[in-house]
C-alpha cells in the first residue's frame, strides 16, 4: 500500500512538472489530426500559460501564431525559443521561423538578409525552400533561377523547391521548362494550391481553357493559412476571369 502511494505520487509530481509539455503535446495532436489551428493554439495558450514550455514547442507554436496571422505574437514566443536553445542547429530553424514573420509583415528585404545569414553555414530544405521563394518574390530572375538550381541540387523531392524552381524559369522567360517541371511536380498531387493555380494560369494564357481552369479550381481545394502565398479570394477572382475568357 505505502509503496503504491509513493508510486503514485511520483507519477503526479511528474505530470505536474510536465503538464505544459503535455498540453504543447495535445496541441500537436490536435492540429496533425484536424488542420484547425484556432483550437490548437488553445492548447498551446494554455500550455504556455501553466508551464516552462522546452525549445521545440515554443518554436512549434510561433508557427502555428504565424499560420493563424498572430506574427507579433509568434515573433515573441520564437525569441523566448531562440534564448533557449541550446544547440546550434535550433537556433538557426528559429531564425529561419523568424524570417518568414518578416516577410509577412513586409519586409521581403529583411527576411531574406536574415535567411542567406542561415543559410551561409546551415544547409536544410525549409531554408532553400522559403529562400527560393523570397527571390522569386524579389523578382530578380536570374539569382532566383541559379538559387533555385542549387536547392534542386539539394533535394530533388522536395515539392516547394520544385515549385520555387518552375517559377524561377517563369521569371526567366522560359515558360516550356517551367511547364515541363509543372507536369512533374502535378504527378506528385502537391497538398498546396500554388503549382495548380500557377500552371492553370499559364495554360490559360496559351488558350487551353479547360484543362485551365480545371486546375484553377483544384487549387480551390487546397488549404490556405496566413503563410500562404496565395490568398482564396485571389485564386477565386482569377477562376471568374478565367471563365470569362471562353
Amino acid at each position: 500500500m505505502v509503496i503504491t502511494i509513493i508510486i503514485l505520487v511520483v507519477l503526479l509530481a511528474f505530470v505536474i512538472g510536465k503538464r505544459s509539455e503535455l498540453l504543447a503535446f495535445a496541441g500537436k495532436r490536435k492540429y496533425s489530426k484536424t488542420r484547425d489551428v484556432e483550437k490548437a493554439l488553445k492548447w498551446f495558450a494554455v500550455a504556455h500559460r501553466v508551464g516552462k514550455l522546452g525549445t521545440e514547442s515554443l518554436r512549434y507554436y510561433g508557427w502555428l501564431l504565424m499560420r493563424g496571422g498572430q506574427f507579433d505574437f509568434a515573433r515573441s514566443i520564437l525569441n523566448l525559443a531562440s534564448m533557449s536553445a541550446k544547440k546550434p542547429a535550433a537556433k538557426k530553424r528559429i531564425k529561419a521561423l523568424l524570417a518568414v514573420a518578416e516577410w509577412k509583415s513586409g519586409d521581403l528585404d529583411l527576411a531574406i538578409e536574415m535567411s542567406e545569414e542561415v543559410i551561409s553555414d546551415f544547409k536544410d530544405t525549409v531554408i532553400y525552400e522559403n529562400l527560393g521563394l523570397f527571390y522569386n518574390l524579389k523578382g530578380d530572375g536570374e539569382k532566383a533561377l541559379e538559387f533555385n538550381k542549387e536547392a534542386f541540387d539539394y533535394n530533388s523531392d522536395s515539392l516547394g523547391i520544385l515549385e520555387n524552381l518552375a517559377k524561377a524559369y517563369m521569371l526567366c522567360g522560359n515558360v516550356e521548362k517551367a511547364m515541363e517541371l509543372y507536369e512533374e511536380l502535378l504527378e506528385k498531387e502537391p497538398y498546396f494550391p500554388d503549382p495548380y493555380y500557377s500552371y492553370g494560369q499559364i495554360l490559360v494564357d496559351k488558350g487551353e481553357y479547360e484543362r485551365g481552369i480545371e486546375l484553377i479550381e483544384k487549387a480551390l481545394e487546397k488549404n490556405y493559412s496566413c503563410l500562404s502565398v496565395l490568398q482564396k479570394a485571389d485564386v477565386e477572382k482569377i477562376l471568374e476571369e478565367a471563365k470569362k475568357k471562353i
